[in-house]
């Protein structure tokens, strides 16, 4: 088997349905087999999967375990020599599959691969980014007062015409070589959502496997499509996760004192200017 395309999926079915068949009508040239791991989705994926995409391999789990727990599950169970691990709200515009994969076998010493992710305009969307510090993150707020510190983006390029190192690459499209895998071990299960992946980008790094964004693949990303809700609860619920996964980057990667001098700065800055954003907000609803 050449590649296991590994999707995790929770409530989004419809999503699932047409990434499958991009999938399925997009790739050739390439042995290839799809596992979608459902974290205990109750919007009828499970049936429709069965009833419509036979030769998918269903791994359903009875709890949801989040995105790096699932996503180890289906590597575990994959039969590949590459796993790509896609998101299931994207949709393949070519043979992207086969890009990555004659890429590989044409190079050696990598940690990940992925591309330069398309909206639903196809313009170039977030792919890729530098690996998060508290610095960095202190500086992103600061940004909002200190308009001059706001970094140029440099993580939208029109295209890329050859191999271009980043930091880490977004795991909606991740590559990855199977002894990678078993060297790293996969996503660190300790996060839920958010910062898995640069968290597991960062362990490649230290032992010397880079990560390339490649020229070729064209794949769209619906990006927050596969959030089951856009209501203030999920959103709550989100920020909870992201703090959480915050939390544990920092104290895994960073000294003790850190992440509790980060929080105290970050709260102190950060608090005006959502008080200040939520009063404009108020006044212009009512008008």
């Amino acid at each position: 088997m050449d590649v296991s395309i590994i999707i995790v999926s929770y409530n989004t079915k419809n999503l699932l349905s047409e990434c499958l068949s991009s999938i399925k009508f997009k790739t050739h040239g390439v042995e290839y087999e799809v596992i979608v791991v459902d974290n205990n989705s109750k919007d009828g994926t499970q049936k429709m999967l069965q009833a419509e995409f036979p030769w998918v391999r269903l791994i359903e789990s009875n709890e949801n375990l989040g995105f790096g727990k699932a996503n180890n599950l289906g590597m575990k169970n994959a039969l590949g020599k590459y796993y790509f691990l896609l998101n299931s709200d994207t949709i393949l515009v070519n043979n992207a599959i086969k890009d990555f994969f004659d890429f590989s076998e044409n190079s050696a010493g990598f940690g990940a691969l992925g591309s330069v992710l398309l909206d639903k305009n196809l313009n170039p969307c977030h792919s890729y980014g530098k690996f998060p510090t508290p610095g960095r993150s202190l500086k992103n707020v600061m940004a909002k007062y200190l308009r001059f510190l706001k970094e140029k983006s440099h993580l939208h390029p029109d295209k890329v015409e050859h191999p271009m190192e980043v930091e880490y690459i977004t795991g909606a499209d991740l590559w990855i070589p199977k002894e990678v895998y078993e060297k790293t071990g996969g996503f660190d299960p300790d996060y839920f959502m958010y910062f898995e992946e640069s968290d597991w980008q960062l362990r490649m790094s230290k032992i010397g496997l880079k990560r390339f964004i490649i020229p070729g693949p064209e794949i769209i990303h619906l990006e927050g499509g596969s959030d089951s809700s856009k209501t203030n609860i999920w959103s709550r619920s989100r920020l909870k996760n992201y703090y959480a996964s915050q939390k544990i980057y920092q104290k895994k990667h960073f000294n003790k004192w850190t992440y509790p001098l980060y929080r105290i700065v970050y709260i102190f800055l950060h608090t005006p200017s959502v008080i200040i954003s939520n009063i404009i907000k108020n006044e212009y609803f009512s008008k």
